[in-house]
């Protein structure tokens, strides 16, 4: 073998580095787990683990710390730690607003509440190049000439250094788009401060989509604080001081007598008095229980309220305060929120703006009894003069200090303040006040942000599906490594040795070259990988048999075949590259675990080919050279598989017919039928609930349906199934899919609450019941907005779309035509049938059936795996078609199919096990995924060897008739 010695030095770098990597995981575990043993509860856990922080392992080659090693271990997903991934929208609406100076052009606000709808349907497309396509389609219809360059568009004085009067729409947009992507830089600086601060471990912070697309991704995998890292990421951090009317006569006798309905608000009340209540704080309008705030907000919220109110109020600002007041009153949890009337300068602007704070510390007020938490903060030379002058002008009034819309304080003022000093107090925690210090420490946000997309995982669910995952992998692995050593005595324990070295460095460069996350279907992502490198061992070990079985080659002869273009290599490089360019396609276009998972499968597929035709070369090799005994059959399965002749290519209008009708059928399941769409594809929210003991989907749907009532007083249906044992469901709600505020999110989570409390033996408490400490309750949450959901869609499809045509290209380049539509034809075969009985089975099977990112994930690996048994086939027949140039092309294709015939059934069954057992060890997250494969394993096998080729033959056989007819005039 020529280059062994570069082989093994190759797999000695890659061992000792791979080695090195996985020593960190081992580490952090092995004095996490002392750390644990030595504690009672996680405070105590944490000082341990901050004690040997500094501690170091020295082994002599290597020598690190815990802190070192914890950096650089193998980083948990969600799926398998806890925690919570977000994705931040931030408001590019707020943007063109700013930058248009608040306009009230009616064109120009016309058009950016067109794009806002348009924007459903075009996720993919950057807000702003909507909001263009909007504008110029009203501005054509309305005939004006309203250039972007216009005072009353862009072209006002604030942007008087960026856009001259005369300047063209296309510099304009230019100059918008890069002034957006840099405002949505700045926030996601702004957001990576603030986690930072935050002390979150291994955070991945990321944007997403195009250059003003506004998108990032916020990961925080173990993060228990969930709604503590909510408020972070929304927080704009936008802090403003302005008047307080407190104990203004008109406003309180405006509320109190306003008849909500002519507001148009749906609501049976008359007036207003009966949810109003006398104020609990001193300085505020009123207050209003918790239950009613809705009522309240949809009033503050009317177009009409600015008309109905009298004039000296009309332009009042109307905040809640940041947190509700407790009282004893049970009817309502005793729980009041109350609201302010605030007053600004004379152009209704705060009287003094949050940018000008330079530093802010949250620490305990040392002046008062109880050293309650505050948040002190330090104004520059501007704000110091301004604040001078603003609370000389105000003593014996109160100044409320608001923080994104909401009164934090609203303290009198006795005497001016000089010296730029200030400070916010508000019922604090001492966390709070920290953690709203660091908010205004590391800067506002330019706009606004939402939350588009949430996953919460609790930890208990993600320990669960560790267990599973290890188990599963672990029965894998010892079935792969005992299959081959039984079928290919020691040509399989050397494939088995490459299989170790496989996962070895698959897992060292996944942490240490790309810093990948190991998640749920990076683990899948894992075991496919597994069954590639299988498949390469197979067509090796099967080409050496088949050389010395049926071509009277020696051992020698027949291993040095085996290791060529024209032996086993090709079709082990042709399977491997479609595999690859499917995996490239979800990298690509993914999102998510998708997206780790083709990583997983693309760096996996590159050392399958690696190991599976150097390394097997070199053990092999060696052992002929030292001329010791080398087998590649036991007596037992020698036999197995062989001397199959069967004739695929005359029955195949049979197969034609066959597959037509189960197509057409699954079709026509599909059409009548349908999915059952994951909240990926159809936006909502979806709840993972444990109860305490079994519970029926039926009565649990039953009851929500008296607590998921939308504001016109409608039942909204969920979506309730058992979801793993028979004490856990998952409920899916569409209510307010549209609405993604913090404050919906918080209202539906009360609303499943209440649906489900009854089904607890215990009085579960809502804090216990979204606690991750308790081991029952609400398990993990998942929302995707409408937006994210139809571009989820779209790039699904795509996905599917451009891993057909890719692949198709591929065979073009590498085989004919004929070949690539055959194989197309095949892999759209398969996709059909999964479809069908996705759509069949749902809700009758009893596991998950979800069309969601993961089974897009499945297509695609099935698409790959039809392929890749296709192609093999393919390969076989372009040999003989250059061995047998005068064999009858049917007669041809027929032994070609049979020759490959046991590598197709000893890898399609291989690789069944596989799944199956995934399927059954693997946890309920995945059984869907793994449902979809073992199907495709079926169903891709069958086509394979009964449609492709003979799609192929009835493309070809006019020409290679014509070729057999002149090789026998010839003759």
């Amino acid at each position: 073998m020529r280059g062994k010695g570069l082989v093994i030095g190759i797999t000695l770098i890659l061992g000792i580095l791979s080695i090195r990597q996985l020593s960190y995981t081992w580490y952090t575990n092995k004095v996490e787990c002392e750390a644990f043993e030595h504690s009672r509860n996680d405070l105590e856990e944490q000082i341990v683990l901050d004690s040997l922080a500094n501690d170091t392992l020295n082994l002599g080659i290597i020598k690190y710390n815990y802190r070192d090693a914890k950096n650089k271990e193998i980083k948990l997903g969600l799926d398998l730690k806890g925690g919570i991934s977000v994705i931040l929208q931030v408001q590019v609406r707020d943007l063109l607003e700013n930058l248009a100076d608040h306009t009230k052009n009616e064109t120009f606000n016309a058009a950016l509440d067109s794009a806002d709808i348009a924007q459903r349907s075009q996720g993919d497309k950057a807000y702003v190049d909507i909001f263009f396509d909007e504008f110029e389609k009203l501005r054509k219809a309305s005939g004006q000439n309203l250039a972007y360059s216009s005072p009353e568009i862009f072209g006002n004085r604030q942007n008087s250094t960026l856009i001259e009067f005369n300047s063209s729409d296309e510099k304009v947009k230019d100059i918008i788009r890069k002034d957006i992507d840099s405002k949505v830089e700045t926030a996601f600086q702004v957001i990576s401060s603030r986690i930072n601060r935050f002390g979150v471990v291994e955070p991945i912070i990321q944007r997403l989509g195009g250059a003003s697309d506004g998108r990032i991704q916020v990961e925080m995998p173990g993060e228990r604080n969930k709604e503590r890292i909510k408020n972070l990421l929304q927080s704009t951090a936008k802090l403003e001081f302005w008047k307080v009317e407190a104990n203004n006569p008109q406003v309180n006798s405006f509320f109190t007598t306003l008849n909500p309905q002519k507001l148009g608000v749906k609501t049976d009340l008359e007036n207003l008095s009966t949810v109003i209540n006398s104020p609990l704080e001193g300085n505020s309008l009123f207050s209003v229980a918790t239950k009613d705030t809705a009522i309240i907000n949809q009033v503050l919220a009317s177009p009409e309220l600015k008309a109905a109110m009298p004039t000296a109020i009309r332009n009042f600002k109307y905040f809640w305060a940041n947190k509700p007041v407790q009282t004893k009153d049970a009817n309502t949890n005793g729980k009041y929120l109350s609201l302010y009337a605030l007053s600004g300068d004379k152009n209704n602007q705060p009287l003094l703006p949050g940018d000008v704070v330079e530093q802010a510390a949250g620490e305990r007020n040392a002046n008062t009894i109880s050293n309650e938490p505050v948040v002190t903060m330090r104004m520059n030379a501007t704000g110091a003069r301004e604040w001078a002058k603003i609370t000389e002008e105000n003593i014996g009034n109160s100044i409320a200090i608001v923080l994104d819309n909401m009164v934090y304080s609203a303290p009198n003022i006795n005497e001016k303040i000089a010296g730029g000093n200030s400070q916010i107090s508000g019922n604090f925690t001492l966390t709070e006040a920290q953690d709203l210090a660091n908010i205004l420490q590391a800067g506002s946000l330019p706009a606004s942000s939402k939350i588009v997309q949430l996953e919460e995982v609790g930890p208990s669910l993600g320990q669960e599906a560790i267990n599973s995952s290890l188990i599963s992998f672990i029965a894998v692995f010892l079935l792969i490594l005992t299959w081959m050593i039984f079928y290919y005595s020691r040509a399989g324990i050397y494939a088995d040795i490459a299989l170790v070295v496989n996962i070895l460095f698959l897992l060292g460069l996944m942490v240490g070259l790309f810093g990948a996350t190991l998640s749920l279907p990076g683990i899948a992502g894992i075991i496919l990988t597994l069954g590639m490198a299988i498949d390469a061992n197979i067509l090796i070990n099967e080409r050496v048999k088949d050389e010395m079985l049926h071509h009277n080659k020696s051992l020698k002869e027949a291993v040095s075949i085996a290791y060529t273009w024209r032996g086993a290599i090709s079709a082990i490089v042709d399977s491997h590259v479609t595999s690859i360019i499917t995996a490239a396609i979800l990298l690509a276009i993914g999102k998510g675990p998708v997206k780790g998972f083709a990583i997983t499968l693309l760096i996996g597929l590159a050392i399958s080919l690696f190991t599976a035709i150097f390394l097997t070369k070199y053990f092999t090799d060696k052992r002929l050279s030292q001329k010791k005994e080398m087998s590649f059959f036991t007596h037992i399965t020698k036999n197995w598989f062989q001397g199959f002749n069967v004739d695929f290519m005359s029955k195949r209008r049979l197969f034609y017919t066959v597959s037509i009708a189960i197509c057409a059928l699954c079709i026509a399941i599909v059409s009548i039928r349908g999915f059952d769409l994951g909240v990926d594809f159809q936006g909502g929210r979806t709840y993972t609930v444990r109860f305490d003991k079994p519970v029926s989907a039926s009565d649990v749907r039953s009851s929500l349906e008296k607590t998921l009532i939308d504001d016109d007083g409608q039942s909204s249906a969920p979506t309730v199934k058992i979801f793993g044992p028979t004490n856990q469901v998952k409920i899916t709600t569409k209510l307010k899919a549209n609405q993604e505020s913090t404050a919906v999110d918080e209202e539906i989570k009360h609303k499943i609450y209440e649906g489900v409390k009854p089904f607890f033996s215990n009085n579960m408490s809502f804090d216990d019941f979204e606690s991750d400490k308790v081991e029952n309750g609400l398990m993990s949450v998942v929302k995707v907005g409408p937006t994210i959901a139809d571009s989820t869609t779209r790039a699904s499809v795509l996905a599917v779309i451009l891993a057909l045509i890719g692949v198709g290209f591929y065979i073009l380049v590498r085989f004919k035509w004929q070949f690539g539509v055959g194989l197309v034809a095949a892999a759209v075969h398969d996709v059909i049938v999964i479809l069908g009985l996705f759509a069949l089975l749902h809700g009758v099977l009893p596991f998950n059936l979800e069309i969601d990112q993961a089974f897009i994930a499945a297509i695609l690996t099935v698409i790959g795996y039809s392929i890749n048994d296709t192609v093999i086939i393919f390969d076989r027949i372009r040999e003989y078609l250059g061995l047998y140039p005068r064999m009858h092309f049917e007669t041809l294709i027929n032994k070609a199919t049979n020759s490959t015939l046991t590598r197709t059934m000893n890898t399609s069954i291989s690789m069944f096990l596989v799944v199956l057992i995934i399927f059954l060890f693997g946890g309920e997250t995945i059984k869907g995924f793994m449902f979809a494969m073992m199907i495709g394993v079926v169903v891709g096998t069958y086509s394979s060897i009964f449609i492709a080729s003979q799609i192929m033959y009835d493309l070809t056989k006019k020409k290679m008739h014509k070729r057999e007819a002149e090789a026998a005039a010839e003759a």
